[in-house]
């Protein structure tokens, strides 16, 4: 082990050195004398060391009363009295490194047009074509990341000890968890990742820009959480909610049109843009692995009793996902100027549709395909999603704003979108303790027979299940961005000031409710499907695996975020902070100060997360025992 932790921690640091000296070399970014070549680097090496000791409560019956602790339930007890279970896997003390993050990502720009002019080689062919090339480039990106917490970090990340607890990982009958599988899958998805990030050709053929490779593209003007903008999807996998949005964007391969129609009566500087994007990639697959630090609440162990299994779409025309949106300025009165943007997608969002299946006799398990030997298999996949919004930006004129002694022109932005047809979860849908006790004859419960060849049954045969759950939401968010001078603060430098409030709201939602012959905290309704506790199962005691009770998802949403930044010498020092309130009870306050010195930045920040139970909407809530200070030394050209 030591030994493969200095070969992967010498080969990261080498190629980080060979990076910034290259990067060095050709400062400026330029690397022809023309300028027609460019190239751009950022390197980091980042560490996040927890303050706060990660969630854990177990509980277990003691001389016939319920006794709770820690990691041994307040005793060591046999492992048939355990009646409760919720933690963060694995379990980490305040003091502990948990994330050792490399990163590199060099870009390299090649602009094509002055060859094409000369008919240099090949490209002369392309001269002969009965329409003009205006543009000719392609651009090239190269994505580097190492996480080194899982070859020196500490023991619960770097060994397997706590995976064979058994009060940690529980066995079901007596099949343990696949522990080697479990830790060669963390490895595969979480250590080290090299890749061609992006690879695409940019042409322009009069008003029509055409851009063909693997790609992003972002629309809407939300900032942290997403509405219309959701059309490449986001990988949490090597640092979860609190590295930033840009870094976890997935590329896409991608059809990229957008056509300049430039004014039509009062509309002016009106373009259209569409896409059209074959690819398989989706925000859950690989996911965060087990044994991850970011793992979910009551996710993040191997499970003995639950098999997984993860479906995609297939690069074909009939999983394709595409749109267009029609982007336009129009004069408003009182208002100077607005641009609106109207827009209609179909994409694969990043929260899964979950369905599981369970034996027709549960609570015996099943006897049959890839979830032999366990007590449930969960089968997730990924529903197209229509998209559909609009959205707004102007500025706030300047007579007004002098009138409310502004320093400058605030800038409004809001967007409102409707979801057609996004996974949702009920409690009784996902939890086979409600629909699948006495031969598939609880409630929501239903037998399916497969075929042979089927992707759940491969040989064939029949499951019961509570079934799949779709639905539409109304979302809506409204910005305001707004540089303001406080001279008591400082005197050379405005503050910019950004907050954004966000509403979602879920159409003919389940209503949380009482579930009959279940203990009192089980309840039906809107759920994540994320365990916030396992318990012994009311309608079967003696099935040998805990009923997993989920998280709550509220019908309506509320969410607020602010972020305030300043600089002081010359930007050498910046401050900020970001603050996210979710008015479900859940709070997020990140505090940084940024010293810059070019090329190099050097940024200590301290994450803040709490929330007083585990709960759905904005889903802040779900890292709330991940309190952190990051320190992050970066190379910039």
């Amino acid at each position: 082990m030591a030994r493969r932790a200095l070969s992967g921690w010498g080969r990261w640091c080498l190629s980080v050195v060979i990076g910034i000296g290259w990067a060095a070399a050709a400062y400026g970014a330029a690397l022809d004398a023309a300028g027609n070549i460019t190239l751009g680097v950022r390197a980091y090496t980042a560490a996040r060391i927890g303050t706060q000791d990660t969630d854990i409560t177990i509980c277990n019956l003691v001389d016939g009363k319920q006794v709770c602790g820690g990691s041994n339930g307040a005793g060591p007890t046999p492992l048939e009295n355990q009646t409760y279970r919720s933690l963060t896997f694995p379990v980490s003390a305040a003091g502990h490194l948990r994330q050792s993050r490399y990163y590199v990502e060099a870009e390299l720009e090649h602009d094509l047009e002055p060859l094409l002019q000369q008919g240099f080689g090949p490209l002369a062919l392309l001269n002969e074509l009965p329409f003009t090339l205006r543009k000719f480039k392609y651009h090239l990106t190269y994505r580097g990341e190492y996480e080194g917490v899982y070859d020196y970090g500490p023991a619960e990340y770097s060994t397997a000890f706590q995976y064979y607890n058994q009060l940690l990982v529980p066995p079901f009958g007596s099949r343990s968890a696949n522990i080697g599988q479990a830790r060669q899958r963390l490895r595969n998805v979480a250590v080290d990742r090299n890749q061609l990030f992006q690879a695409y050709l940019e042409t322009q053929v009069g008003e029509l820009l055409v851009r063909f490779g693997r790609q992003i593209l972002a629309w809407g003007d939300t900032d942290a959480f997403r509405l219309l903008d959701n059309i490449n999807p986001l990988d949490n996998s090597f640092g979860g909610f609190l590295v930033p949005l840009d870094e976890r964007r997935v590329p896409l391969d991608m059809l990229r049109l957008n056509y300049e129609i430039g004014s039509v009566g009062p509309f002016y500087e009106m373009f259209i843009e569409a896409y059209a994007a074959i690819d398989d990639a989706v925000g859950f697959d690989p996911g965060i692995p087990v044994g991850s630090p970011w793992s979910l609440p009551n996710l993040g162990a191997p499970s003995a009793t639950v098999q997984t299994v993860r479906t995609t779409p297939v690069r074909t025309v009939r999983d394709t996902r595409g749109g267009a949106r029609l982007v336009f300025n129009v004069p408003i009165p009182g208002i100077e100027e607005a641009q609106f943007t109207l827009a209609n997608y179909w994409t694969y969002l990043d929260t899964p549709e979950v369905q599981t299946y369970v034996s027709e006799q549960f609570p015996i398990g099943i006897q049959q395909g890839p979830a032999d030997g366990y007590l449930a298999l969960a089968v997730q996949s990924a529903p197209r999603v229509q998209i559909s919004g609009a959205s707004t930006n102007f500025a706030i004129p300047t007579n007004l704003a002098r009138a409310l002694h502004l320093s400058g022109q605030p800038i409004i932005r809001s967007e409102l979108a409707y979801f057609s047809g996004q996974p949702r979860q009920t409690q009784q849908q996902l939890d086979p303790f409600v629909y699948g006790v006495g031969v598939c004859r609880g409630a929501g419960g239903h037998k399916v027979t497969f075929p042979v060849g089927s992707t759940v049954l491969p040989e064939g045969g029949t499951l019961c299940t509570g079934g799949k759950d779709y639905g539409d939401s109304w979302n809506y968010v409204l910005g305001i961005d707004h540089n303001q001078f406080f001279n008591w603060l400082n005197p050379n430098q405005s503050f910019f000031i950004s907050t954004q409030f966000f509403y979602s709201h879920l159409l003919e939602g389940a209503n949380r409710q009482q579930i009959k012959n279940q203990f009192p905290g089980v309840f039906n309704g809107e759920v994540l499907p994320v365990p916030q506790n396992y318990a012994v199962a009311r309608t079967a005691p003696r099935a040998g695996a805990a009923q997993a009770v989920f998280i709550h998802q509220p019908i309506d949403t509320y969410l607020q975020t602010l972020l305030i930044s300043t600089s002081y010498y010359s930007g050498q020092i910046s401050p900020s902070l970001v603050l996210f309130y979710d008015w479900g009870g859940s709070i997020v306050t990140q505090p940084s100060i940024t010293f810059s010195r070019d090329p190099f930045r050097f940024t200590f920040s301290y994450s803040y997360l709490t929330a007083g139970t585990l709960k759905g909407g904005s889903g802040t809530s779900l890292l709330r025992d991940r309190d952190n200070v990051l320190f992050q030394f970066e190379y910039v050209i």
